[in-house]
C-alpha cells in the first residue's frame, strides 16, 4: 500500500458539512487511496513518501459531469461548426463508421488529455456503442487510463440512412445486445475495475426522441437501476423533456441530464420542471463552453439552478471541440453569470451593487463537490476531507501564472493551466508528477494522429460539406 504525505502545503477546498471554503495550512497523510490525516506538522513514519508542498495549493480533482471522451479521436475537427452541421457532419455519417480500435484510442487520449488538466472523475456519456466490440474497445481504454469514470454508454443504435429521412434500421438489433451486455457489465454490482474506479452509469436519449420503442422505457431504467448504475444521464434541452420523464415517474437522485438550456425550438425550463428537478433529487451537467460556442439554447441554466436548490456540475463536453480543462468551464460559467445579473439590473434600471453576486469560490465549488453531488459521489469525493478518497491536485503557486496569487480559489478559476499542476492523484495513484503525466504520452500521440488520419480519408471534408448542405437545403429553408 503506497502512502504519501503532502508537506507544507496550503489545503483549498470546500467543506462538506458546512458548504463553506477553506484554504488553510496544513499536511495530508494519503495511506492507500485514502485521505486519513489532514493537520500540521505531521511527522513521516518509515514507508511514506513525502512530497514537498511548500509554496503549493492542494485541492480535490475536478469533476468533469459531461463529457464524450471518445471523440478526442477527431480533436479540432467540429470547433467552427454549427451543432445542426454537427449532427449531420459527424453524428449521422462519420459515427456510425468509427471502428473499435479508433474509438479505444480516443477514449485513452481523452481520459489522459482530462487528467492532465486536473480533472479526476469524468460522467462520459458514450454515445459509439454500435457494437460489443466498440463499447468494449471504450471501456478497455477507460480503466487503462487510470481515471474516475461513471462510464455511461447509450442505449441508441446508429442511424442506417440519412437521405431522403434519417433511418435507424438497427435499433431492435442493437437494443437486445445492449441489454445483455449491461446485465454483465453490472454483474459486480456496477463496479467495472476491481478498485471501483470505473463505475457503469446509462446514458438513456430514447425517452422523447421521437422514435418508436418495442421495449417500455420504464422497463429499460428498471433494469439500470437494479445493477445499479451509478448515473442515468440523458441529453435534455426543453421544459417538456423534463415533464416526459418526472410523469411515468422516471426522474431520480441518480438521474443527470445534460445542458438543460432551451435548444432552439424548445421550451426553456420553467417553474414546473425546476420543481421536478428539484423534488426528484435530479442534477444538471451543463457544459458552459460548448452551450455557447455552439448556440445550444437560451443561456446557461448553472446558477438558476444553485439558487432553485437543484444539484448541478460543469463539464468541458466533446473532446473533439474542447480542451479536456475545467479551467475554461469555471470562467466561462462565471462570467456569464456575471453579465446576464449586470445586464439584469441595467434593463431594470437598479443602483449598481456593491458586490458580485457570483464569485471565484462558486466556479470553484462547481467543478468540485458541485460535481460531486451531481453524480452521487459526494460520500468519496470533491473535497479534501479525511476518509474521502485521494483524488488530489497539487498546483505549484510559484509558477508564472501563480505566482503573487494569495487566494488560491481565485488563482485556480481565473489564472491556473493545466501546466501550474505539478502532480495528480487518483484513489492515491499518482498520475501526473513533476508536471508530466506519469503514463508515457509520444506512444499515445502516435496511434492517435494515425486513427484520426485515416478516419479523415475516409471521410473528406468535401463530402461531408456535401452532406450537410443538402441537408440544410432540405430542412432549414
Amino acid at each position: 500500500m503506497a502512502k504519501y504525505l503532502l508537506k507544507g502545503g496550503t489545503v483549498a477546498t470546500f467543506v462538506q458539512a458546512t458548504n463553506e471554503p477553506r484554504a488553510h495550512k496544513a499536511d495530508v497523510l494519503i495511506e492507500g487511496d485514502t485521505i486519513t490525516r489532514i493537520e500540521k506538522d505531521i511527522e513521516a513514519e518509515p514507508g511514506v513518501e513525502v512530497i514537498d508542498c511548500e509554496g503549493r495549493w492542494i485541492t480535490p480533482g475536478f469533476v468533469d459531469t459531461h463529457k464524450h471522451l471518445f471523440m478526442a479521436v477527431l480533436r479540432g475537427n467540429h470547433c467552427d461548426w454549427l451543432f445542426s452541421e454537427y449532427r449531420v457532419k459527424f453524428i449521422w455519417t462519420v459515427q456510425g463508421t468509427i471502428t473499435p480500435e479508433e474509438v479505444a484510442i480516443g477514449q485513452l487520449a481523452g481520459c489522459l488529455d482530462a487528467l492532465n488538466n486536473g480533472t479526476t472523475t469524468m460522467l462520459d456519456h458514450f454515445h459509439a456503442a454500435h457494437t460489443p466490440a466498440h463499447a468494449e474497445a471504450s471501456l478497455k481504454a477507460t480503466i487503462e487510463s487510470g481515471a474516475r469514470v461513471v462510464w455511461a454508454p447509450d442505449h441508441l443504435s446508429s442511424n442506417t440512412q440519412l437521405f431522403p429521412t434519417l433511418e435507424f434500421a438497427k435499433d431492435t438489433e442493437t437494443l437486445q445486445w445492449q441489454r445483455a451486455k449491461l446485465t454483465e457489465w453490472g454483474a459486480n454490482g456496477g463496479r467495472l475495475s476491481p478498485d471501483g474506479r470505473v463505475l457503469l452509469g446509462l446514458a438513456y436519449d430514447r425517452l422523447g426522441n421521437g422514435k418508436e420503442h418495442v421495449v417500455p422505457h420504464e422497463e429499460l431504467l428498471a433494469e439500470a437501476r437494479a445493477i445499479p448504475a451509478q448515473t442515468i444521464t440523458a441529453h435534455i434541452h426543453s421544459a417538456g423533456q423534463v415533464l416526459l420523464w418526472r410523469d411515468p415517474g422516471l426522474l431520480g437522485p441518480d438521474v443527470l441530464f445534460s445542458h438543460c438550456c432551451g435548444l432552439a425550438g424548445h421550451t426553456p425550463l420553467d417553474e414546473e420542471a425546476w420543481r421536478a428537478l428539484k423534488d426528484s433529487g435530479a442534477a444538471i451537467g451543463a457544459t458552459p463552453e460548448d452551450e455557447i460556442g455552439m448556440a445550444l439554447g437560451h443561456g446557461l441554466v448553472v446558477f438558476d439552478a444553485v439558487e432553485r436548490g437543484v444539484k448541478v456540475g460543469i463539464g468541458a463536453d466533446t473532446a473533439s471541440i474542447n480542451g479536456g480543462d475545467m479551467f475554461t468551464a469555471m470562467r466561462f460559467v462565471l462570467q456569464d453569470a456575471r453579465h446576464k445579473e449586470q445586464h439584469r439590473i441595467r434593463s431594470a434600471k437598479e443602483a449598481l451593487p456593491f458586490k458580485y453576486k457570483y464569485n471565484s469560490v462558486d466556479a470553484f465549488r462547481l467543478a468540485t463537490l458541485g460535481g460531486a453531488e451531481a453524480l452521487g459521489l459526494a460520500n468519496i469525493i470533491g473535497t479534501v476531507e479525511v476518509g474521502k478518497k485521494a483524488d488530489l491536485l497539487i498546483f505549484d503557486a510559484n509558477s508564472v501564472n501563480l505566482a503573487g496569487a494569495d487566494d488560491p480559489f481565485s488563482g485556480i478559476v481565473f489564472l491556473a493551466a493545466s501546466e501550474d499542476i505539478e502532480f495528480v492523484l487518483v484513489a492515491g495513484e499518482v498520475v501526473k508528477k513533476n508536471h508530466k503525466l506519469v503514463r508515457e504520452w509520444a506512444p499515445v500521440a502516435r496511434e492517435l494522429q494515425k486513427r484520426a488520419e485515416d478516419i479523415r480519408q475516409r471521410w473528406p471534408a468535401e463530402v461531408l460539406e456535401g452532406a450537410w448542405k443538402k441537408w440544410y437545403d432540405a430542412n432549414m429553408n
